[in-house]
């Protein structure tokens, strides 16, 4: 029997199940929709509707929590200043479940998960931090030229 049983296991550990997960919802809130099989969808859909609900609190109790989680600051600073102001009037719904074409290797059903954004494109984590790393170092330094000397002001 299955009594107070909540969450799927896909035939792992704890620890495993927890990073298969974490992978997921970083990959959902950094391109904005995933593939993956209906048992990891619906698994995921469940916990990205929670972690939204708690970063729209916008507290830094809220940014522990996730942070706890996550364990990446870059993730939750995005779901938190991007990804949550996005869904201000929404208490929950935050995410769409669509069936596609079965997978070519396995014939799985793939089914997608993305987030209701409208128009707004989500940006990529890590073309931020590519563009933060470029930003600094590009800082140009020009050549000043030089003083003439003494001598020469003189004539």
């Amino acid at each position: 029997m299955k009594h107070r049983v909540k969450t799927k296991h896909f035939n792992r550990d704890v620890k495993s199940r927890k990073a298969l997960l974490k992978n997921l919802l970083r990959d959902l809130f950094e391109h904005g929709e995933i593939k993956t099989s209906e048992s990891r969808t619906k698994e995921v859909r469940r916990l990205a509707d929670k972690l939204i609900s708690k970063a729209s609190e916008n507290t830094l109790a809220a940014r522990r929590e996730l942070h706890k989680f996550f364990g990446r600051r870059d993730v939750v600073n995005a779901l938190v200043d991007k990804i949550a102001p996005l869904f201000a009037g929404k208490k929950s719904g935050f995410t769409s479940l669509e069936k596609t074409a079965p997978r070519r290797g396995d014939n799985t059903t793939v089914f997608r998960l993305s987030l209701l954004t409208g128009d707004f494109k989500l940006t990529s984590l890590k073309k931020e931090k590519v563009a933060k790393v470029a930003e600094t170092k590009v800082e140009v330094k020009t050549k000043v030229a030089p003083k003439a000397k003494k001598s020469e002001e003189k004539k």
